[in-house]
């Protein structure tokens, strides 16, 4: 997995500056530009200090060939999750869910689970979301750092849909949840791997009788000098 650390400057819609007060969650989001590029989506984010198009960003974005934008820094804010709309079932402003994992203190229209939860986008192949290989290895190598980086579990990384209820992000995962529930427990496997032990080479051992022979060559020399 190649990450590049391209980062947004900082403006009020979509790098704020603002740092974390904690990470509680990671969530999973599509950017629903079928075949546009991490860079092209990076950009957009980038645009967005103009103020004409709304707030979002997002900390990283996954290309369709596996490689990674780091685009905010893992201890700021992004703007990735933060919603005003009402969620149909709980009829509140976030899931029930989402108070569950984030608390009442950030589920509120000025105090958002954006403050406590790093974003990922994922650049899809088609308009039903669906992800390259490149992309889906990406991801669980990324969840994977991440969840040691910060001491969380695989339980700790959700979606988009899940947090606010309205918005089908990922498409894929919200039409098929089961296939979210694959790509957790595939992060599982990943973090169930040993680490790759690393052998080193020593280097051969001069015969007791050669290392002699060496240290009475080195004293005559000295001697003539």
């Amino acid at each position: 997995m190649k990450i590049t650390e391209d980062f947004l400057t900082i403006n009020n819609w979509s790098r704020p500056g603002k740092k974390l007060e904690s990470i509680l969650a990671i969530v999973m989001h599509w950017t629903a530009n079928p075949r546009a590029s991490a860079k092209a989506n990076r950009d957009y984010f980038e645009q967005r200090k103009c103020g004409s198009d709304g707030y979002g960003s997002a900390h990283y974005i996954i290309d369709q060939d596996g490689s990674v934008i780091h685009a905010i820094p893992d201890d700021e804010i992004a703007y990735h999750c933060g919603s005003n709309q009402i969620d149909p079932e709980s009829k509140k402003i976030y899931t029930d869910y989402a108070r569950q994992i984030f608390g009442t203190y950030y589920t509120t229209e000025n105090r958002t689970p954006n403050f406590v939860s790093i974003g990922i986008e994922l650049c899809p192949l088609d308009k039903e979301g669906h992800f390259s290989t490149e992309t889906y290895n990406s991801a669980i190598e990324l969840c994977k750092d991440l969840i040691e980086k910060f001491n969380l579990t695989v339980q700790d990384i959700t979606t988009h849909h899940a947090v606010v209820g309205w918005k089908d992000c990922p498409k894929l995962w919200t039409d098929k949840p089961e296939l979210f529930e694959k790509f957790k427990q595939d992060i599982e496997k990943e973090m169930a791997k040993p680490e790759p032990v690393i052998i080193k080479k020593e280097e051969p051992k001069q015969s007791s009788f050669i290392g002699l022979l060496i240290q009475i060559l080195r004293r005559l020399l000295c001697g003539k000098q």
